[in-house]
């Protein structure tokens, strides 16, 4: 059977930045947890935060691209990328030269980073960005002064009977909630809101006229030119859709591999496996399948995930699967939960025989096989005989 060498690996993790720090933590009988402090205010888990600083990266990435792309990825990427970022320079330094052979590679070169939970930071900090200007957009459009249905509603010239309540009267707690709906229905009713929107359109609908690379930049200042002066005009909030960061976009599950075949300079397949907790596992499987089909010779394989998130914690606890003691659950036979964490693991593997033969030296342990099977059973509980099969 062909043989199969780890040649590079990098780590971010709790309590460790790089595969350095991580090796020295697994000499240490202390906890990597510390008390979750990124939301709820005070409370009770305990969770592993990734130590991480992303501009330890820097120097590698300017000395290979324009002074542009490292702010761009610092701004642009959510923490799972930069993870896997991280963990990839980590595993080229172990072999010099492992970096240019990956390029030279060409399409033998593969990349498979895949995620368990994914970025959900984005998603969860753009959600609220867009909850909040959304509230702000129709508390502005649903005011009696923009709003004629809204005005002969409240002077009982032209009762609407599929309105909501007002809000001073559903039950207290609900209040915030039917005040919002509420907004959100005579907003939609505004005239003045209509007016707005036809004036937009005008100005979206300008095209670029000549040569388009010439025209494309001045188009694109004209069109910000009018809208800046038409949110002028109304004294408007922002709408909610030019609320949200095209980030969202930009941090797929497929990113991170995306953002290592870049930086890499690797031409052949990358994508994101995605198997929840099973996801590393899986990758290691893709890889060594592929080298031993001889669709490649060389695979960029691994996990990543955000730190833990008020979302995350939230719903571990809720799936009943958490511990919310603040102590370390030792052992997991107490049932008392587990403790979640996020970071990034990247192992470079490949044919065994060829990269030694290039000159290159295997870091580790040489992987023979990889187990996969479903149990068919429960989500998150597995039977005794899935695992055994």
């Amino acid at each position: 059977m062909q043989r199969i060498g780890i040649f590079g690996w990098g780590v971010v993790a709790p309590r460790s930045p790089n595969i350095d720090a991580f090796a020295a933590n697994l000499e240490s009988a202390e906890s990597w947890l510390a008390p979750f402090e990124d939301g709820f205010g005070s409370n009770n888990f305990l969770v592993g935060t990734p130590e991480h600083d992303f501009k330890a990266y820097q120097p590698w990435v300017d000395e290979r691209f324009p002074p542009s792309r490292f702010p761009q990825l610092e701004s642009k990427m959510d923490l799972p990328t930069k993870y896997a970022v991280g963990a990839f320079i980590q595993a080229l330094g172990q072999n010099p030269g492992l970096e240019q052979e990956l390029k030279d590679l060409g399409l033998e070169a593969h990349v498979y980073i895949g995620t368990g939970i994914g970025n959900l930071g984005t998603y969860y900090e753009q959600s609220l960005a867009l909850h909040r200007a959304q509230r702000r957009w129709d508390r502005f459009w649903a005011q009696p002064e923009r709003n004629c249905a809204l005005a002969a509603h409240l002077e009982g010239r032209e009762t609407d009977p599929d309105a909501p309540p007002w809000p001073e009267d559903v039950p207290e707690g609900e209040r915030m909630e039917g005040r919002d709906a509420w907004d959100h229905c005579w907003a939609g009713r505004s005239q003045s809101l209509r007016e707005y929107l036809e004036q937009l359109r005008q100005i979206e609908s300008l095209s670029v006229e000549g040569d388009p690379e010439k025209g494309k930049m001045r188009l694109m200042k004209e069109k910000r030119r009018r809208k800046a002066r038409l949110d002028e005009q109304w004294g408007a909030p922002p709408p909610p859709w030019a609320s949200v960061s095209a980030n969202v976009i930009w941090n797929l599950h497929n990113t991170p591999a995306a953002q290592v075949s870049m930086l890499g300079g690797i031409t052949g397949l990358a994508f994101a496996p995605v198997a929840a907790c099973s996801t590393f596992g899986v990758t290691l499987k893709l890889a060594m399948d592929a080298i031993r089909r001889g669709e490649a010779k060389a695979v960029v394989l691994g996990a990543t995930d955000p730190p833990p998130l008020p979302l995350i914690v939230g719903a571990f606890y809720a799936g009943r699967v958490i511990s919310a003691d603040g102590q370390v659950s030792k052992p997991l036979g107490g049932l008392r939960g587990t403790h979640v964490a996020g970071g990034s693991v990247v192992w470079i593997v490949g044919d065994y025989d060829y990269l030694t033969g290039k000159g290159f030296h295997p870091v580790g342990l040489e992987p023979l096989a990889v187990g996969v099977s479903s149990d068919a059973d429960h989500i998150i509980t597995p039977s005794e005989e899935g695992p055994q099969k």
